[in-house]
């Protein structure tokens, strides 16, 4: 059993890259179940899964150069085993894809990539 957790942190934007509109209650529910399902705590110690409620603000540039743009989103902690970034990063690329998302920032370790939907990820 790999018992060496990493902290990974990720946000999710609160509306729709293409529409801005806020996303249904049950993307947000098939999310935390699809989190639970693939990193089920079975451990002793601290949580292994955080959601803040709070909204966290933020920008992004679609490309360089192009002004900022704003948004909001929730804000994710996860510490799990090394073994299974892999696993959370197929996690976000249907996320993006359920949440309607271009990327989505993750931070593992303090190490930041942006985990990009394929055509082949499908959906939460």
């Amino acid at each position: 059993m790999d018992k060496r957790r990493v902290q990974c942190e990720f946000f999710m934007p609160i509306v729709g890259n293409s529409d801005k509109k806020p996303h249904q209650a049950i993307a947000w529910t098939l999310l935390g179940n699809e989190i639970r399902r693939v990193f089920p705590a079975g451990h002793s110690g601290p949580e292994t899964f955080y959601r803040g409620d709070a909204l966290i603000p933020g920008e992004y540039e679609e490309s360089p150069g192009s002004p900022p743009i704003t948004d909001t989103s929730r804000r994710y902690i996860l510490a799990i085993a090394e073994s299974k970034v892999n696993d959370l990063r197929l996690l976000l690329r249907m996320a993006a894809h359920t949440f309607d998302q271009q990327a989505i920032y993750l931070s593992i370790a303090g190490i930041v990539e942006f985990v990009a939907p394929t055509e082949e990820d499908g959906y939460l």
